[in-house]
């Protein structure tokens, strides 16, 4: 595939494919991909070669394709919106990972690594699950699925640093409830207003959160909030939906949660 060139550059940059050349690449949420970019991707994976701008001959690389998708590429072949040569060469080795709700053996570790990977990154000591709380979690059917738990988390580190949080803010709702439960000299996190109508409360960040971390924090509860909809939190963003796409993508947001 070739690499971009952008406006005003001298040269061009190499693209994913060379530089996953003899390693692995990851090809996150396959099913998105355009139908004018798959006869691209499937000469690469064929002929194991790629066209870089402002080159004269194709360069081969060896790579190793991991596509990843949460829609069935052979419902997309029969309505036409995936190529179905490319859907049997990328459908060698097919692999499903079951839901949360089918591995709930998971969940706890799951718990474990999200608080180790999220607390380091503010001075307050990690929350304290308790046993009631971890028996309601392994419970719960997670619709969506491992990231809802790690949003989960995210939300105690931030509202209940420190603290033993048992069950009471689970069962109020979740994160999406748990602020009625925190301290009042407890910092917040950013939260954008789910109607765009209301006034906008500029909340304290977390002592220690970097100004990308505000960022990000910020752009995911507003389309949370707006239940995916990038048009509507654009728009109380006060960005255009370019830039919101563009947001996503730097922040390496999942594409097809966002429509």
């Amino acid at each position: 595939m070739p690499a971009e060139l952008s406006p005003g550059a001298l040269a061009s940059k190499p693209g994913k494919f060379e530089l996953a050349h003899t390693g692995t690449l990851l090809l996150d949420e396959i099913g998105e991909l355009p139908l004018q970019l798959q006869p691209k991707l499937l000469r690469a994976l064929q002929e194991r070669e790629i066209d870089r701008l402002g080159d004269t001959k194709p360069q081969r690389v060896d790579v190793r394709v991991i596509a990843t998708t949460n829609q069935p590429l052979s419902s997309l072949v029969e309505a036409g919106k995936f190529r179905a040569d490319l859907f049997y060469r990328l459908n060698v080795v097919p692999l499903t990972i079951p839901p949360l709700r089918e591995r709930p053996g998971d969940i706890l570790p799951l718990i474990d690594h999200f608080l180790g990977k999220h607390a380091s990154r503010v001075p307050a000591a990690a929350p304290e699950f308790s046993p009631e709380l971890l028996s309601r979690l392994e419970a719960h059917p997670w619709p969506g699925n491992v990231r809802e738990l790690e949003n989960f988390v995210r939300c105690m580190i931030a509202l209940h640093p420190g603290e033993r949080v048992g069950p009471e803010v689970f069962d109020a709702g979740g994160c999406s409830q748990a602020a009625r439960f925190t301290p009042p000299n407890a910092p917040r996190i950013l939260q954008a207003p789910k109607d765009p109508n209301e006034s906008k409360e500029l909340l304290r960040s977390v002592p220690g959160t970097t100004m990308r971390e505000m960022e990000r924090s910020l752009l995911e509860s507003t389309l949370e909030a707006h239940g995916g909809n990038r048009t509507r939190a654009a728009r109380v963003l006060g960005i255009c939906p370019r830039t919101m796409r563009n947001k996503i993508r730097e922040f390496g947001l999942p594409p097809r949660r966002y429509a």
